[in-house]
């Protein structure tokens, strides 16, 4: 794969000057106006995923003028500010794009990449925190009361890296699915607990969460065997880039997995 170039990390932005961060399909602007911080964000076209480029040293002027603006004041204001990436602040539902299924006795891996959220940060402060695109919202879980929100996304769920299309605005997640049911498990949505997940940079640029393994019983409900603690080896030497948005224990972890799978109900991540 052609290295990704990183989109995040710290800058320097004089005072009268811009910048602008493309990010896949979107493209964020800053500008630096005395003891002021305004922040503009523009939808493109979402074909053009694959685009990441960092222009400083531009005018205000240059901002487009259907961008999305943000003003932020300071007393005093330095040239330094820094852009963060993460993961969705919600459970990701992902939908294999074309049926897939699973023999008895059979344990496959996946690879579904999601797509990140950005913060800017500037002279201590979280100014803003975005989707790069914002997903639809879905509801997990067998009824209204059980259960919770979750963004809802589709899937190619490739089973190998060949010719993956790695992102800069998406990371990639190992999924290892095995069925030790009795019957053919036919996988129709993947629910992906990413709020608990931590992002890693491998040294070409693209994006890894640790690596999840799902097991399927003879109850037909899809339980979590294991979640990594560190970055897949297929990352091979990464750097972490940030922790989790919610730590649990084992047991918190699957009571609300299982939760979201619904158990007992008709939303089950593998029936």
């Amino acid at each position: 794969m052609e290295r990704i170039k990183p989109w995040w990390g710290e800058f320097e932005l004089a005072e009268g000057t811009a910048g602008c961060w493309t990010i896949g399909p979107a493209q964020l602007w800053i500008t630096h106006q005395p003891r002021e911080w305004r922040i503009g964000y523009v939808l493109g076209d979402e074909n053009n995923e694959e685009r990441s480029e960092v222009e400083l040293g531009l005018t205000p002027e240059q901002m487009p003028e259907q961008a999305k603006l943000s003003r932020y004041s300071f007393q005093s204001s330095t040239v330094l500010l820094s852009l963060m990436p993460l993961l969705a602040d919600r459970p990701v539902i992902s939908r294999p794009d074309v049926a897939l299924f699973i023999p008895p006795a059979q344990s496959i891996q996946l690879y579904v990449s999601t797509q990140l959220w950005l913060q800017v940060h500037a002279q201590g402060a979280l100014l803003q925190e975005q989707p790069v695109v914002r997903p639809s919202d879905t509801w997990a879980g067998p009824t209204t009361r059980a259960g919770g929100l979750s963004y809802a996304a589709s899937t190619m769920a490739r089973t190998t890296l060949e010719d993956f299309p790695f992102s800069s605005w998406r990371a990639v997640t190992p999924i290892r699915i095995t069925n030790t049911g009795i019957d053919m498990a036919a996988v129709e949505r993947l629910h992906l607990p990413v709020p608990f997940l931590s992002l890693y940079q491998a040294e070409n640029g693209a994006l890894w969460t640790e690596a999840v393994e799902l097991k399927r019983g003879e109850d037909n409900a899809l339980e979590l065997e294991r979640l990594g603690n560190t970055a897949p080896p297929e990352a091979g030497t990464s750097t972490l880039l940030g922790g989790p948005r919610r730590r649990a224990d084992r047991g918190l972890l699957s009571k609300a997995f299982g939760t979201l799978f619904g158990r007992g109900g008709n939303d089950d991540g593998v029936a």
